[in-house]
C-alpha cells in the first residue's frame, strides 16, 4: 500500500507558481531597502526641519576637493562605534557636549557636519547647535551607514577600513553586508 502523497512529483504548474513566487519576493526584498532608506530620511526631514542636510556624495566632493576650507566632522555615535571607524579626520563628541567642548566657538565660520549611524541621533544634536548659535551645522543624511554603503573611506584603528560596526541600532539592517563589520 502506498503512502499517501508518495510518488507525486510537481508539475510543470506548481513549479511555475513556486518560481512565480520567489520572484514576487525577491522583487519586494529588492524594494524594501530603499523605501525604508527614504522612509527614514523623510521623517527625519519632518521632525527637524531646521536642520540643513548633505549628502554622502555631496560630503566627499567637499572633503576631496583640493583647497578651500573643509567642514569640521563631528561623529556623535557611542565611542566603541567611533574607536572601530569614522569619517577620515572625524572628532567624536558626545551628545549632550557642543562643538565648544572641541575648540569649536559658538560665533565660529566653521562648517560643521554632525553624522551618526543613520542620522537619528545626530539631527536633534544639529537642532540644538543651530539653536545655541552654530549657524553652519549640518547632518551628514544617512549617516555613516549610507557613507560606509557607498564605499566612502573610513578611518580605524589599523588605518584604512571599509566596515563600520551596526551597534544595536534600529536601523542595522540599512547597512549592507559588505559595509557591516563583526566585531
Amino acid at each position: 500500500m502506498k503512502k499517501a502523497g508518495a510518488g507525486r512529483r510537481f508539475t510543470p504548474f506548481g513549479i511555475m507558481v513556486v518560481i512565480l513566487l520567489a520572484g514576487i519576493g525577491l522583487a519586494l526584498w529588492l524594494a524594501y531597502l530603499p523605501w525604508r532608506w527614504e522612509r527614514t530620511k523623510d521623517g527625519l526631514r519632518r521632525r527637524y526641519p531646521s536642520v540643513n542636510r548633505i549628502d554622502a556624495d555631496g560630503l566627499a566632493a567637499w572633503l576631496f576637493r583640493p583647497g578651500g576650507p573643509k567642514p569640521v566632522l563631528i561623529d556623535v555615535r557611542p565611542l566603541a562605534e567611533y574607536g572601530y571607524s569614522h569619517l577620515p579626520g572625524a572628532k567624536r563628541m558626545d551628545r549632550d557636549d557642543t562643538p565648544a567642548s572641541l575648540g569649536i566657538p559658538e560665533n565660529s565660520n566653521d562648517s560643521v557636519v554632525i553624522y551618526d549611524a543613520v542620522g537619528a541621533d545626530a539631527s536633534p544634536v544639529a537642532d540644538s547647535l543651530i539653536k545655541r548659535g552654530y549657524n553652519r551645522v549640518q547632518v551628514l543624511e544617512g549617516g555613516i551607514f549610507e557613507w560606509a554603503n557607498r564605499g566612502r573611506p573610513l578611518i580605524g584603528p589599523g588605518g584604512n577600513t571599509g566596515r563600520v560596526l551596526a551597534g544595536n541600532s534600529e536601523f542595522a539592517s540599512l547597512l549592507r553586508r559588505r559595509a557591516r563589520a563583526t566585531p
